[in-house]
């Protein structure tokens, strides 16, 4: 019987703790222990299970952070040498393996939504694409080493001051940000994961900044190392081509744009695809997904820089994505909350509350005064009986219900109302 390591997986992580016989009843009820045993084993010795307790009270979990950072505790020049392994990719399944769990994706997708009206896909990043461009670009360079600060790098990308006193390659490496992420959003509608597109993202990022001009959007032929970790890249440039049409394979079928854009973050540096610029390369392109999406894209505002290098080498010598998978989900978190409220901001008004502003104002002052509530199918039935086009009925309803939950007494004065109008007011959901 073949096991499947992420049936595995996700079982313990629905049931942290479980011994190997409720692992044996859930997944496999006709396998052998010994099966069971070894596969479990194999997955702690790869670093994706941890163990707890002894004989009959043994329980599994999914590994954590813990691990990595207990890992690095030994200085890298002490670490066992580890080389790239394909196996890593080739186990990755696209919508079966998932390196961020359910309650993350929910986590995620739930911050990720926009606050305010719907507007075309693509729209919004358009709109945002100023502070993005600050924002995104000044993240990124800081955690290259560059010492611009936040302000400095606003005014760099919005007037073209450079800041005195510091070296022009650091004005040279946000500019280059600033370009591809102008490419991205520019783009939107077309672009992809191809290799055209991150060949695309990869000479705009390095533009300038590479001993050999002739390498940005190209693929490395040399050997290329790892500063403080024990791990060596691929050095054969065949391999490098064969992997990196793996990864962008993979990368393209995953459904999930969060999943999407992690898996970016994990595999691009990993691979160590071009002579340098990876990790920015990777960066800038994990919002490909999240963009697309509508989604609130990740500024890596307030990723912790040390936290990020550290989950990244816990990739490279483990294959362990847990500790940068926490990194990525908590500062997405800090920098949704950022985006959607800006969202906000930048929303065109409503069509219900430019074409149909007078029935808007009637029905609101009728849920109040005569419904005390919001009423649906009534309200339905007065925007028909107001010559309201189907078509636009059930948005204008579901207009109206979000004004009447939005109403307070410092507001009731725009449907002429009273504070005290409120008094009776249930404000049941749509």
């Amino acid at each position: 019987m073949v096991l499947s390591d992420q049936d595995i997986l996700d079982f313990i992580a629905r049931n942290p703790g479980s011994g190997r016989a409720e692992v044996r009843r859930a997944i496999a009820p006709k396998g052998s222990e010994t099966t069971i045993w070894r596969a479990l084993s194999r997955l702690v010795n790869e670093g994706r299970l941890e163990v707890s307790g002894k004989a009959r009270a043994t329980g599994y979990a999914i590994a954590g952070s813990g691990i990595v950072r207990a890992h690095l505790a030994t200085p890298y020049n002490r670490r066992q040498p580890v080389i790239y392994r394909p196996e890593f990719l080739d186990a990755y399944v696209p919508n079966k393996s998932f390196y961020l769990s359910p309650l993350d994706r929910a986590r995620l997708h739930e911050a990720g939504q926009l606050v305010g009206v719907s507007i075309e896909a693509g729209t919004y990043a358009r709109r945002i694409l100023e502070r993005l461009l600050v924002d995104l670009s000044w993240a990124s360079s800081r955690m290259e080493g560059n010492t611009y600060d936040i302000l400095q790098t606003e005014k760099l990308i919005r007037f073209g001051e450079e800041a005195a006193g510091k070296d022009r390659k650091e004005a040279l490496m946000i500019l280059n940000h600033k370009e591809a992420i102008e490419f991205i959003v520019n783009s939107l509608d077309e672009i992809t994961l191809r290799r055209v597109d991150l060949f695309a993202i990869h000479a705009l990022l390095s533009d300038g900044l590479l001993v050999d001009p002739g390498m940005a959007g190209r693929l490395r032929a040399n050997a290329v190392g790892i500063s403080h970790s024990s791990y060596r890249p691929l050095d054969d440039a065949v391999a490098i081509d064969e992997e990196f049409d793996v990864l962008l394979g993979k990368a393209v079928e995953i459904a999930d744009p969060f999943e999407q854009s992690f898996f970016l973050l994990v595999h691009i540096p990993y691979l160590q695809a071009f002579v340098a610029v990876n990790k920015r390369t990777s960066r800038v392109a994990s919002n490909i997904p999240l963009l697309k999406a509508d989604l609130a894209p990740m500024s890596f505002l307030t990723m912790d820089d040390g936290d990020y290098i550290d989950g990244l080498i816990g990739v490279y010598e483990l294959n362990n994505v847990a500790l940068l998978r926490d990194v990525y989900v908590d500062a997405y978190l800090a920098s949704a909350d950022k985006y959607r409220f800006l969202r906000a901001e930048v929303d065109t008004p409503d069509k219900a509350a430019l074409v149909y502003r007078d029935f808007v104002r009637e029905a609101v002052r009728r849920c109040v005064l005569v419904f005390h509530g919001v009423r649906p199918d009534d309200l339905m039935t007065m925007a028909a009986n107001a010559n309201i086009p189907l078509e636009d009925r059930k948005t204008v309803v579901a207009y109206v219900a979000a004004q009447v939950r939005g109403l307070h007494e410092g507001n009731v004065i725009r449907y002429r109302l009273r504070p005290e109008d409120l008094d009776e007011l249930q404000r049941a959901p749509l």
